[in-house]
């Protein structure tokens, strides 16, 4: 399995060191290997002791790590195709005009407030609910729901209109979730008395009178909404989040809002059924916006549209924004320069022209091909993993093979990225740009009502450093963006591609199976596919994965939410073990000696170096607070830590024995497939 080690940090290490290959030869840097730790005690520190020890954060990060090192080479490669744009003849240049309209701060701070002028005019005149609801409609507007179109989950041969207390501008309310507005409390007192300065002099920026008081009536709006909002694990089921309906029924299940006015104004034709995901949220906040006077919607609708355009708004507004979202709300010092947010405004508002010109500079198809290369050996993997699973019964592993099967893998980018053609961007109105760009795309989206057989667009753009699984698609999709080192690298040595991209192609992948994406069959329907005997055995196994990160504590006294982030923890680890899989029938497909030694190490600790390495990250206390809080995935410790231990591969490949700190007995390891 692999090369018994005396043990590795104390000699292999020393054996090899003098002679170190340098990272981009085979894909692992060496000098960050530490020579004091064994791999069993942490083998996430063990791996990234010198790169830990010497790096930094960036000015702006509250967590920084290879991925965020991946995006800024991205950015910086984005700012070499807008630079080069720039330089071409004036206008005509869609993302030379657009970061123009961006990066002139001059222009912006001499446009004042006039440009949102019409707008908080408009917003101040509104008259009824029927208006407010109208209002709400904007995709720049907050609303007490948002609105998208996308696969009807019940049955993808058609796209619906879905409705959800996520919105396009994220959540309904302005602090990040319901224990910060709970005044029996003093946890969030400070940060709700800064909110209430921030509303405040947003108003008084704008030159609207009453701004404490109308601050207050937000606040005390935005408390009644937030207590009927879903919690972060009632979103993640998605059978809980299917609930359609035909529209002409939704005033009777949620009274007290004009969906009928809303749906007019907001770009959409009219439509016959929609899905509500977060059903109950929305019903509640009907009656709520209902209860609610007129006069507090327009402070709701005024001060979110100033804030919801704060970064187009003159210097005033930008720094007042950042001061109480990222330092006091995230604990950011500093924020990234003006050109680096240009960078990404434009990457983000124009994402497929700028993945166009991308991969033309940037991707070469050998990339593409290399990367490619590698997929087949990981459906191979999943499959043989899937018809081993004694759990499961005939019917169930048939469907669980197709779904395998027929599961899409988009890598790299698609052949016909849009130009935008249709869409008007100016050089000096940056405003305007977004509202044009922002019709045009519900314009494009609701083309999916009336047309069943269209194609769905990647959502991911080439230069977007992320990969994603939709259940409804069943469909992975990997850009260009993360097809770099230190995640992949055609030149690299195939075992730390495997355990690095590989595995992160697993991982999304595993989403497919995970404890939500296992309720959608072959075909993205969501259906009960599953026997109960094999579901009780999947969550039985699920159940340990559970147990052990939520004994992991970031912080003093502060432990993870092992069942919110379940399906993350689960992909890692089944991601880890198909790669790991994969790279042996790839190996040996390819005549490659798993045991042969580079600079000392054998296949398989290529392999599990190529994931640590790729996770290490720097995490401030903020960033780990706001993980253990509110988020899905485990910080990166945990997210090598908690993966290898449950691997015997790993154990053996190391010399991992039962005096190191990581070691779990076998009955405790955690084994899904």
């Amino acid at each position: 399995m692999g090369l018994a080690l005396l043990p590795l940090a104390a000699a292999t290490r020393h054996a090899f060191a003098a002679a170190a290959t340098p990272a981009a030869d085979w894909g692992i840097d060496l000098s960050h290997i530490s020579d004091t730790l064994r791999p069993g005690d942490d083998f996430f520190q063990y791996v990234n002791q010198g790169w830990i020890d010497t790096a930094t954060r960036p000015a702006g990060y509250a967590q920084y790590g290879e991925l965020n090192a991946m995006f800024l080479r991205t950015q910086a490669r984005i700012k070499t195709i807008i630079e080069v744009a720039a330089a071409r003849p004036a206008g005509g240049d869609k993302l030379a005009d657009l970061y123009t309209s961006y990066a002139d701060v001059a222009a912006i701070d001499r446009s004042g407030i006039a440009p949102i002028r019409a707008d908080l005019d408009a917003i101040a005149a509104i008259a009824d609910h029927a208006q407010v609801a109208q209002r709400m409609a904007h995709p720049l507007s907050h609303t007490i729901v948002g609105c998208y179109v996308f696969l009807d989950a019940g049955d993808t041969r058609r796209s619906l209109l879905h409705l959800d207390q996520q919105t396009a501008n994220g959540r309904i309310v302005g602090l990040p979730n319901p224990g910060y507005y709970d005044t029996g409390s003093d946890q969030y007192a400070n940060l709700r008395a800064a909110y209430l300065d921030y509303i405040a002099q947003t108003f008084a920026r704008v030159g609207i009178a009453d701004g404490a008081a109308r601050a207050a009536a937000i606040l005390a709006l935005e408390a009644k909404l937030a207590k009927v909002q879903w919690n972060a694990q009632q979103l993640r089921d998605r059978t809980l989040n299917y609930h359609p309906m035909p529209f002409a029924e939704l005033s009777d299940y949620a009274p007290g809002f004009d969906w009928r006015a809303f749906l007019a104004a907001s770009g959409y034709p009219p439509v016959d059924t929609v899905v509500l995901n977060t059903d109950t949220a929305i019903r509640d906040s009907a009656a709520i916006f209902a209860a609610t006077p007129v006069d507090t919607w327009r402070s709701y609708l005024a001060f979110h549209w100033v804030h919801n355009h704060a970064h187009l708004l003159p210097t005033a507004f930008q720094d007042a924004s950042f001061q109480f979202y990222g330092t006091t709300l995230a604990g950011q010092k500093t924020r990234r320069s003006r050109a680096e947010r240009g960078i990404q405004f434009v990457s983000q508002n124009l994402p497929e022209l700028v993945g166009a010109r991308y991969v033309a500079q940037f991707f070469k198809s050998a990339d593409r091909d290399a990367v490619e290369a590698m997929a087949p050996f990981m459906k191979q993997a999943f499959r043989a993993r899937i018809a081993k699973a004694d759990w499961l019964d005939p019917a169930t592993r048939a469907t669980a093979l197709a779904k395998i099967e027929r599961m899409g893998l988009r890598l790299g980018y698609p052949d016909d990225l849009r130009d935008y053609a249709e869409v008007e961007i100016l050089p000096n109105d940056p405003i305007g740009n977004i509202h044009r760009l922002k019709a045009a795309q519900i314009k494009l989206d609701a083309l999916y009502l009336n047309d069943p057989e269209r194609p769905y667009r990647w959502h991911l753009p080439p230069q977007s450093v992320d990969g994603s699984f939709s259940p409804q698609l069943n469909a992975v999709t990997f850009p260009a963006g993360l097809l770099q080192a230190p995640a992949f690298s055609a030149g690299a040595d195939s075992a730390v591609n495997f355990g690095a991209i590989g595995a992160v192609l697993g991982h999304e992948m595993a989403h497919g199976f995970d404890d939500q994406g296992s309720r959608f069959d072959d075909a993205g329907n969501l259906r009960d596919w599953w026997s109960p005997p094999a579901r009780a055995a999947f969550e039985a196994k699920t159940e340990v994965l559970v147990t052990q990160y939520s004994a992991y504590a970031p912080l003093p006294g502060a432990h993870l939410d092992g069942r919110r982030s379940l399906g993350e923890n689960l992909a890692d680890l089944v991601g880890v073990t198909v790669a790991l899989d994969a790279y042996r029938l790839y190996a040996a497909a390819h005549g490659i000696d798993t045991h042969a030694l580079r600079d000392g190490f054998s296949g398989e600790q290529r392999f599990f170096l190529g994931w640590a390495q790729l996770w290490r990250s720097l995490d401030s206390d903020d960033s780990l607070r706001a993980d253990i809080e509110r988020g899905y995935h485990s910080p990166s410790r945990y997210r090598v830590n908690g993966v290898v231990r449950n691997l015997q591969a790993w154990y053996d490949a190391f010399d991992v024995d039962a005096g190191a700190k990581l070691f779990a007995a076998p009955e405790r390891r955690a084994s899904i497939w």
